[in-house]
């Protein structure tokens, strides 16, 4: 293993739902299926077609909008992009995530949703303006999914209930880009927001008052703590990625006991299969003690394991 630059080709952003029960047949319903009987300036709002829950509905509901876009036809495309709200966004998040971290996530996630009402039409015209029009759609049901990115497990893994989520990669012969997360709710695709884990504990942390006592815990870079590593157990490759070539950076945030032992390990970013791998041998590391004033405390710090296949 040797460490080298991991260079992320997929951007972020959040999407959207698919037609007459597109997706359900497989069949793709005519887009003029959208327009409303009525043209006159009092017309009811244009309806959409509804989207069958799936990776299809959701690739065929996309595929609806990039047309629209492409056709100029903003009228339209805005019923789409108001489909997306999420109904009773506290409970839904509550209900997926537990009441703590769905509070935050919902917290988190509004100015997402709201942006996603008024700003997908613009981010739709930069992927047809960069020719990012094949669309790739990933349903995550369990959270070891091997085309999950490595900002992405750390979030999936989140879940207190089974909830489907999806993402959508937008994919050009040169780039990519991709739009997170989306939930099928109320009959329809729901955009829930570009969530990242580390947004998420961060904001639930709040300052230590200030103490008297001794301290007893002190944070640490990656490297220092590096430095009093005695006792290290290389990661095994697993199969599957190497099988894959999957290869990139985990990054752990760590808890390293006053006796040096590995305390408690969280995942901070990393790809599953690569995660797993790097959580089970770094567990199994040993420091040197960390001393205070000739005490011993116990080291915050962060712990980078990078997976590389040799050439």
């Amino acid at each position: 293993m040797s460490i080298y630059s991991l260079t992320a080709t997929l951007l972020f952003a959040a999407t959207s739902a698919g037609a007459q029960e597109r997706g359900g047949a497989g069949q793709s319903a005519p887009i003029t299926s959208v327009t409303s009987s009525v043209e006159s300036p009092s017309a009811v709002p244009p309806s959409i077609p509804s989207y069958a829950d799936g990776t299809k509905g959701l690739e065929y509901l996309v595929k609806d909008m990039l047309k629209l876009e492409k056709e100029g036809d903003q009228q339209r495309l805005a019923a789409y992009e108001k489909s997306l709200a999420l109904p009773d966004p506290d409970n839904w998040f509550t209900s997926v995530f537990g009441d703590e971290l769905g509070s935050r996530m919902s917290v988190i996630s509004a100015p997402m949703r709201m942006d996603s009402l008024v700003h997908t039409a613009d981010m739709l015209a930069a992927q047809l303006q960069e020719k990012r029009t094949e669309i790739q759609v990933v349903q995550f049901g369990g959270s070891c999914n091997a085309d999950a990115t490595a900002t992405e497990y750390p979030f999936l893994l989140l879940r207190k209930t089974p909830e489907r989520l999806y993402d959508v990669r937008f994919l050009g012969t040169n780039s990519a880009s991709l739009w997170a997360y989306f939930a099928y709710v109320n009959g329809s695709f729901r955009f829930i927001g570009n969530l990242k884990k580390k947004e998420i504990v961060e904001s639930g942390e709040r300052p230590r008052p200030p103490s008297s006592l001794p301290v007893e815990r002190i944070r640490v870079g990656g490297n220092v703590a590096a430095a009093k590593l005695t006792h290290l157990v290389q990661p095994v490759y697993p199969d599957e990625a190497k099988a894959r070539h999957i290869q990139g950076k985990v990054l752990l945030h760590a808890i390293i006991a006053k006796d040096g032992s590995v305390q408690d390990l969280y995942l901070e970013e990393g790809q599953c299969w690569l995660s797993e791998a790097a959580m089970a041998a770094v567990k199994q590391w040993r420091y040197a003690p960390t001393l205070l004033q000739g005490r011993p405390v116990e080291v915050d710090t962060t712990i980078q394991v990078i997976f590389t296949i040799g050439q």
